[in-house]
């Protein structure tokens, strides 16, 4: 009888802790599917605030703004991007006719190739700006294409210099100034944003003009 109440106190605790084994294994289950749906939770909203930056721009924006955007994308993909082993964000912006016949003309263009067309254009208008004009042989008097083309004609003449000294360079001067004027005037048109399937970043940023 004696050695019978003791196997069922044995029985007995061994099915006891097996349920406290089972209700701490549940219990780390659980624990565990809530610093998991915690995890989510956060990347979700780090992916939020990371495309908050970015989707301000789904919508048509001047030149201006896809100048400051272009910048900001090639900023993280120099930086974040491979830092953090996350895909590029590519720019791309489609041109359907010519806005110059040199600078930025039909065809497609990237964040890079984008912002290099732009300097391209201040380096002319300041290639052509820092020419240095003389009146005459003897004369003491010059003066920069970029001055001379904020002056009247009258008081360019009155220094002594003709319009074939000037006229040409100050017109190229004032059309690749008015040319970075009209890119940044110019509205870009919104087409789509495209984000990674696995991710949920954004990752391609498409416009036309």
């Amino acid at each position: 009888m004696e050695n019978a109440s003791k196997a069922l106190i044995m029985a007995g605790s061994v099915l006891i802790a097996l349920i406290i084994i089972s209700l701490l294994v549940a219990f780390f289950g659980q624990l565990r599917n809530l610093q998991n749906t915690t995890d989510d939770v956060e990347k979700e909203e780090q992916v939020y605030e990371f495309n908050k930056q970015y989707d301000v721009y789904a919508r048509n924006v001047y030149g201006s703004e896809l100048l400051s955007l272009a910048n900001k994308i090639i900023d993280y993909n120099k930086t974040e991007s491979e830092n953090d082993g996350y895909t590029k964000i590519e720019l791309y912006i489609t041109i359907k006719n010519d806005i110059d016949s040199t600078y930025l003309k039909k065809g497609e263009y990237t964040s890079n190739s984008f912002i290099k067309e732009l300097n391209n254009i201040e380096k002319k208008v300041e290639e052509i700006g820092n020419i240095t004009i003389k009146s005459s042989e003897n004369s003491k008097n010059t003066r920069k294409v970029s001055k001379l083309a904020t002056m009247r004609t009258s008081d360019i003449e009155e220094l002594g210099f003709t319009q074939e000294q000037y006229k040409d360079l100050v017109n190229q001067y004032n059309r690749y100034k008015s040319l970075i004027s009209e890119i940044k005037a110019k509205v870009f048109t919104y087409e789509n944003f495209e984000y990674d399937s696995k991710t949920g970043r954004i990752i391609k940023m498409n416009y036309k003009v």
